[in-house]
């Protein structure tokens, strides 16, 4: 399965680090809950290194669940893959109460910042009180004085990988093409998104202007 992103050159490198992530952290039968499923990549990836957890998927997208179900065969049990909105996720209903890892991907930078805390609340609430949640998504630029810098990152990308990230020519035209359902959150944002949670959380990797963060219950 090739990756059906190729505009995020760094995504590879970041799923693999996610899929050793919740491979090292489960054991087996253990479930998981990829939110914003898609295609099922990072559940295709997860499958070659661990086949032996339940994989639950969810997706707006009838069309992506159908190509997932194919994809995601390498999984000992049949994956469980739900059609929902993530705009109304208190009415998603999962076979399970909880989920000893949970992750999205590329998914959050299309909701509103209220969706997004909705549904980082809605995941903690399914998280095992020993499981880890993941985030991988692109974060937002706030510093106009600073984008030369990453406009230099992004040139840099093309050059090594020989694709393209999202790019602007200036920090104005950069502003201009997000709106309320294209609005990367900042780190400031899950920063306080996930302590709110009771989550303690940390940057694991952060390429360009794409991070991913993991996150765990605070003890008690």
């Amino acid at each position: 399965m090739l990756d059906p992103i190729k505009r995020h050159p760094t995504r590879s490198e970041q799923l693999d680090i996610l899929t050793r992530i919740v491979a090292d952290a489960t054991s087996p039968g253990d479930r998981v809950l990829d939110v914003g499923c898609g295609t099922g990549y990072a559940g295709f990836l997860l499958a070659r290194r661990r086949n032996d957890l339940q994989y639950v998927g969810v997706d707006l997208s009838p069309t992506s669940l159908e190509a997932a179900a194919n994809y995601l065969d390498g999984f000992e049990r049949a994956p469980v893959l739900i059609a929902a909105d993530l705009n109304d996720v208190d009415s998603i209903e999962l076979p399970c109460a909880s989920f000893k890892a949970i992750w999205t991907v590329l998914t959050f930078h299309d909701l509103t910042d209220p969706a997004k805390q909705r549904v980082l609340a809605w995941m903690a609430g399914h998280l095992a009180d020993d499981g880890l949640l993941l985030v991988h998504d692109r974060i937002r630029l706030t510093v106009p004085r600073l984008f030369p810098v990453q406009q230099t990152v992004w040139q840099r990308l093309e050059e090594v990988h020989g694709e393209g990230m999202r790019t602007a020519a200036s920090y104005a035209e950069y502003l201009d093409d997000l709106d309320t359902t294209n609005r990367p959150a900042t780190l400031a944002d899950y920063g306080d998104w996930l302590s709110g949670l009771a989550l303690d959380s940390q940057i694991v990797h952060l390429h360009g202007n794409t991070v991913l963060i993991a996150a765990t219950r605070q003890p008690t």
